[in-house]
Parts: structure tokens; sequence; C-alpha cells
């Protein structure tokens, strides 16, 4: 299947976030060696796992574009939140790794060293994680995309932890080598918050949490000419494709090439009112008695 516009814009914003991300990675990793600050080091291997969540997010794309086949008729979208899911994973691991280090450091009280080329480094860092996760963001946001969200959201976190290992450098070089591993903690603390956001947002994607009003889609669908009652509207899905499906009620006197149009129109009105790519399966039935009770004291459970 060729990949659509949206897969090949996810990938090439997830292919310039790379090489940015290696770049900003390498130099802290350098510098913290160099210097022996925690605080950086830590600071780099965020960076390092930034790069490699675009790794992952990368080939979570490759298997999200993937169409549907007997064994998913919905698709492999909802790879896009288990990648999501693989990259919270690695974060934890990452906070239980810089917790150990910082502890480690405060026991034996070794003082890093502060240079020039330090705050040379983590200032240009700096200025390249914000320029990053500004523009990741927004992309994420035009593509809908839930991988570039989620990636923007620690790139952000990146930015405020080099932010704060900048603090910790001044701190360090007038006397107070112990701020350098707590400021590792505090790394540690930044990358778990992120880690704990990305996990809420799959699980409402993975347990096909409602992600449009229902009251939304009746209104728009009751504007419909020959709709005379709708029921049962039920949503799911995720940023990129929702899924949706309901009931209406048309006149029983009508042909099924009438009701067929009736229902195209209801399908394309509730696309409109979504605002993104929408799969919508419209059930019709006549607008009898017993059909049209059911959409008074409406309710989406009902049937």
């Amino acid at each position: 299947m060729v990949p659509t516009a949206r897969t090949r814009a996810i990938r090439r914003t997830l292919a310039v976030v790379l090489v940015l991300n290696l770049t900003v990675s390498v130099a802290k990793l350098v510098v913290g060696f160099l210097t022996g600050s925690l605080s950086i080091l830590s600071d780099g291997l965020n960076s390092l796992f930034d790069a490699s969540a675009n790794v992952v997010g990368l080939v979570g794309m490759a298997v999200a574009a993937r169409p549907p086949d007997p064994d998913h008729p919905y698709g492999h979208r909802r790879f896009e939140a288990l990648t999501a899911l693989v990259i919270a994973g690695a974060m934890g691991l990452l906070v239980v790794q810089i917790l150990q280090e910082a502890w480690q450091r405060l026991q034996t009280g070794a003082r890093p060293e502060v240079t020039a080329l330090s705050f040379a480094v983590m200032a240009a860092t700096l200025l390249v994680n914000l320029g990053v996760s500004t523009w990741e963001r927004r992309r994420g946001r035009q593509l809908r995309s839930s991988i570039l969200s989620a990636d923007a959201k620690h790139t952000a976190a990146d930015a405020l932890v080099s932010t704060a290992v900048i603090v910790g450098l001044v701190a360090v070089r007038f006397g107070y080598p112990v701020v350098d591993a707590l400021l590792a903690v505090g790394i540690a603390g930044v990358i778990g918050w992120g880690a704990w956001t990305i996990i809420r947002d799959a699980a409402l994607t993975l347990s096909d949490t409602a992600v449009v009003p229902v009251e939304t889609i009746e209104g728009a669908v009751r504007q419909v000419p020959g709709v005379e009652g709708v029921h049962n509207i039920r949503t799911r899905g995720g940023d990129g494709l929702v899924w949706v499906d309901l009931h209406i009620q048309v006149d029983p006197e009508l042909s099924v090439r009438e009701a067929h149009e009736i229902a195209s129109e209801v399908a394309r009105a509730v696309e409109e009112v979504v605002g993104q790519p929408a799969d919508v399966t419209v059930h019709v039935e006549p607008a009898l008695p017993e059909h049209l009770q059911l959409t008074r004291g409406y309710r989406i459970w009902t049937e």
C-alpha cells in the first residue's frame, strides 16, 4: 500500500527530529563524560532516548500505515498508541537508571568539573530542544498524530531539563556540587511524569473511550433532511481517524435508494462535524412508533 500523505509527513517529521536529537545527545554525552557531570550525562541520555524513541516511532508508523486485512479489519492505526506505550516504558527504565546513578553520586560526594564548554553546549542544545519541541507539537496537531504528540512532550521536558542543568552548573561553580546529583533526581521526575502522560493518552485510545460528544453528532445528524430520529451513537478511535456508528430513522415509505442517499448525507455531516477523517457506519430504520420511541430520553447505549 502506498503511504498516505499524512503518513509520509509524520515520517519526515520524525526523521528530522531523529537527526537533531542524535546531534544534541552526542554533544551532551561528550561534555558529560569530559566534565564528570551527572546532570549533563543524564540529560544526554534523555536526548539519546529521544532519538531511540524516534526510531521506534518510525517503525510504529510503518506498521500503523498497513491497510486493513482479514485479521485487522479496522486497520493498524492502534499500533501508533502501542508505539507510544513502548516509548513510555523506555522512559520508565531511564528513570530507574538515573536514580541509581544519582544515589551513588550522593554517597561518594564526587564533584563534577564545570567549564565554559559545559555552558556553551547546554545553551546551544537548549535552543535546539525548544525549537524541535515547538515544531513537533505543531506538526502533531496538524497531522493529528499521537506519536508526534507523545514525542513532542518529552522533547519539551528535555528543554526544561536542560534549563535546570544550566542552573545546576552555576550552583556547582559556586561550591555546591551536591546540586548536580539532586538535579539528576529532578530530571528523573520530569521524565517519569512525561511517561505517565503518554500512558494515560494511549490508554484512552486503546480502551475505546468516546472521542466526540454524542450531542455534537446528534445535532449534526438531525440537520440532515429526511432524518426523523437518531439514537445509539457511539464513537471510538484517536488522532487521525475516528470510528462512528449510529442508528437513524427515516420515512418507511422511502425507497432503498432514497434511504441510502440520506444515510450517505448523514455520514458526510458526521465527518464534517468531527473535524477529521471518520469511518461512519449508519444503520437505517423505518420511522415507526417502536423505533421513534428510542429517540425519546436519548441515551448512548439505548437499543
